[in-house]
Order: C-alpha cells, then structure tokens, then sequence
C-alpha cells in the first residue's frame, strides 16, 4: 500500500474526530430514569424505552458506518477537493443521526421513523457517492481488494435504497417498518461474508509464499 498524502490523513483524522463526537452526542442525549427507589428502577427504564431503542439503533449505525469508512480509506492511495467535498457531505449524514435520534425515540407513530429513515438514506448515498468517485478518479491503492471495495459500495447502496423504501413504509404501517432495518443489515452481512470467503478461495494461491 502507498504512503497517504498528509491532506487526506488530515481529512481521515478530522473525519474520525466528528464521527467519535456524534456518537458521544447521542449518549449525552439519553434521558435520565426518574427513579427515587432502586425497587422503581425498572420501570424508570421503560418509560424512556423508546430513546434508549433508538440509542442502541443509532450507535449501532454509526459504528457499522465508521467501520466501512474506515475500511475503505485503509485502500485510499490519495485524494483531490472533489473526494473532500463528498467526505464533507458523508459527515453531514454522520451530524445528523443524534438528531434524528432523538426524534425517532420521541415523536410518536410513524414521523420519527420517516425523519431517521431519510438522515441514513441521505448518509449512504453521501457514501455511494464517494466511493463511485473514488473508484472512478483512480484514487484507490493499486493492491486495493476488489470484493472489498465493491462489498463496502454495496453496503452504501444497499443503505440508501432500505432506507428510502422505510419513508414510504412508515407511513403505512408507523414503527414496524424499523424491524426491516436489522434483517436488510443482516441479510447484506451474510452476502458481503459470502463474497469475502469467495475472493479469499480465489486469491489464495496468489499469496503462498514461494519458499
């Protein structure tokens, strides 16, 4: 892998600084349970459930992105101002989760989901878009896998495609459309584990050491 250009480690740096003060931010917002009585405390609990579901959902959101952000820029060789100004544009969608977090957790019936539904669907097309540029300028490390970087474009896609589909979902059938959003991640775990297990059995003899 080449050495990175000190403008894009500047722009990794700044963006992991952003994306690790969002996810303090949603634990920041989390409500406090009104318990005076331990015996109560469970109670206290689920009066606020629906934040604290919307917590677990939106940090385990952030994380998944962070990670696929991560991965790819591991296979980043170097970057212009149009891979900046998209990176800008993901961190938006990253500013945006706290917020719509909460108003997930806390207006009733289908709104919350239509406003969070939007916040990812905006996030994973800010991402498709700038690994199609990325793909597409040249700026990826000659060694960089393919079925890893087509894995984290799908993973990108995919997002913003489920999510899209929730706005109109949620408002039919409210809150239940939020059981997709776990089966649709699961579903694109198991294929993208399944192509990285293929393009290790194919590429495997390419890395035997001759000795």
């Amino acid at each position: 892998m080449t050495e990175k250009s000190h403008g894009l480690e500047r722009m990794l740096f700044f963006s992991d600084a952003v994306i690790a003060i969002m996810l303090t931010l949603l634990a920041l917002e989390l409500p406090l349970p009104d318990a005076h009585d331990p015996a109560h405390l469970g109670e206290a609990l689920a009066a606020h459930g629906s934040q604290y579901l919307a917590f677990l959902v939106s940090f385990y959101v952030i994380a998944t992105a962070w990670v696929a952000h991560h991965l790819f820029f591991t296979h980043v060789s170097r970057g212009d101002q149009a891979l900046v100004t998209l990176n800008v544009l993901v961190l938006l969608g990253y500013v945006l989760i706290p917020w719509a977090s909460k108003t997930l957790g806390e207006v009733p019936n289908g709104a919350g989901v239509v406003v969070y539904a939007a916040a990812m669907a905006f996030l994973g097309g800010a991402m498709a878009l700038m690994a199609r540029h990325v793909v597409r300028a040249g700026l990826l490390d000659p060694q960089a896998p393919p079925a890893v970087i087509t894995g984290i474009r799908a993973w990108s896609t995919a997002t913003m495609v489920m999510f899209a589909l929730s706005i109109p979902g949620a408002l039919v059938v409210g809150r239940w459309v939020m059981l997709g959003w776990p089966v649709g991640y699961l579903a694109l775990r198991l294929v993208a584990e399944y192509r990285l297990r293929g393009h290790r059995a194919d590429t495997a003899p390419a890395y035997e050491s001759p000795m």
